[in-house]
């Protein structure tokens, strides 16, 4: 076994067993397995506070929460209006009466700036006591969350938002305005998010993170283990996507550039539309571009397949254990090979130079009839077929073991050198 190889699956295996620990931690908080035993008593109590601010001005909401969810939605008022919800948790239900009696938080102002705060007192190693903050903002308003233990909502402001949660779910709405997110554990969704010349950050270490209808300058995207899903996702700048664990899926977007990178998954792009560089790199996972245009491609994959189709200009594709399929290609410029895999092409050739090269698998090729091309053929083990007439310029010089053709297509043309250590390679006509 190759050592590079090993070492990948030595990482992979660290890295699985990371997110094995932090899956445990993740759904021990989300079921109640950190402070919040189905079996505790609970005490409840509601409180409401109306804080004056200038709605004309900006407004300005810090959220601080050790244990608690926090909601905070814009609306046509001229007012914040905070909602607390606290509870105190506990063995018996007279313990838990008297937790909550002795919950405290705090709310500061500012002018329009407002912090709520509410920290844990002492060590809680059997119940956590939690603090609900729901807060109604004037829409133009940016917002600052962190929390320990809770779910986040954030919806309906003109604003930036920046989020560091450790665990629980996330949704943020409905925001105009660049977006922070950094989250331990937990499902991440983000709608109809407008950054305009402003940045969108999310980092998940655990969690299927979710981004339809988001726009921006540069968005990065990140998750140890989870899936990535980005839906109409525009980037005027670069677009970043990475993920050791999920399938990564890129649908009707477009950017300056884009990178994904996957340590174990599929990464499928449709219908997107990229100005510079795509490039892939897959460890372990497929490969799939279908109707994505790029100005260079250059996909990367240790062991998967990989498959593009409709793809124009210079394409690079590379695996060490899959097929390369390329199919409805214009005008393309070629750089594929594969250390153990078939490789197939369908489309018009560029400029050129072309290199197509399988250490253990056939090569098929179907080309217009008119390509003009320089060809240079050979297979070790296996034969060459070709609808195109070849002028053949040497044939088999080099043993009874091996099959080189080196001519001329219509007259010459691109360079297009082809070979495999075992397989036939086959060139056809494409019919019109």
């Amino acid at each position: 076994m190759k050592r590079p190889l090993v070492i990948v699956l030595l990482s992979i295996a660290l890295l699985l067993v990371m997110a094995g620990i932090s899956a445990v931690v993740y759904f021990s908080a989300r079921e109640g397995g950190i402070g919040f035993d189905s079996n505790l008593a609970s005490a409840t109590a509601e409180e409401t506070k109306t804080l004056k601010v200038d709605a004309k001005e900006q407004v300005t909401i810090n959220v601080d929460d050790d244990a608690g969810d926090v909601s905070v939605i814009g609306a046509d008022v001229e007012a914040v209006e905070v909602k607390v919800i606290k509870t105190g948790n506990a063995p018996t239900q007279s313990r838990a009466e008297e937790d909550l009696n002795n919950i405290r938080y705090e709310i500061r102002q500012d002018g329009n700036a407002i912090t709520l705060l509410y920290k844990l007192e002492g060590m809680q190693t059997n119940h956590i006591d939690t603090v609900d903050f729901i807060v109604t903002v004037p829409a133009d308003t940016t917002v600052g969350i962190e929390t320990n233990f809770g779910t986040v909502d954030v919806a309906n402001v003109n604003g930036s938002v920046d989020i560091a949660s450790d665990f629980g779910d996330v949704t943020v709405k409905d925001v105009a305005g660049a977006l922070t997110l950094e989250n331990s554990g937990g499902e991440i969704e983000i709608q109809n998010l407008d950054a305009k010349s402003q940045d969108v950050s999310v980092d998940a270490d655990f969690g299927r993170i979710t981004l339809e209808n988001v726009k921006g300058r540069d968005v990065s995207i990140r998750s140890n283990s989870g899936t990535l899903s980005l839906i109409e996702v525009r980037a005027s700048g670069e677009l970043f996507a990475k993920s050791d664990f999920g399938d990564t899926s890129f649908e009707n977007g477009s950017a300056s550039s884009l990178t994904v990178e996957s340590s174990s998954g599929k990464v499928r792009i449709v219908n997107a539309n990229i100005r510079g560089a795509l490039a892939v790199t897959c460890d372990f996972g497929d490969i799939e571009l279908n109707q994505t245009q790029a100005g260079a491609y250059d996909l990367d994959s240790n062991s998967g397949g990989i498959v593009i189709e409709g793809a124009k200009k210079k394409i690079e594709a590379h695996t060490d254990f899959g097929n390369i399929t390329v199919s409805n290609a214009q005008e393309a410029t070629l750089d594929l090979s594969s250390n153990s895999g078939t490789i197939r092409f369908e489309g018009s050739l560029g400029a050129g130079p072309h290199r197509i090269k399988s250490d253990f698998g056939e090569i098929a090729l179907t080309l217009p009839a008119d390509s003009k091309l320089n060809v240079d053929l050979k297979t070790d083990f296996g034969n060459i077929d070709s609808d195109l007439p070849i002028t053949v310029v040497t044939t088999g010089s080099t043993g009874s073991d091996k099959s080189q053709i080196t001519g001329t297509v219509n007259g010459g043309g691109a360079q297009l050198t082809v070979s495999t250590n075992s397989g036939n390679i086959t060139i056809n006509a494409l019919e019109e």
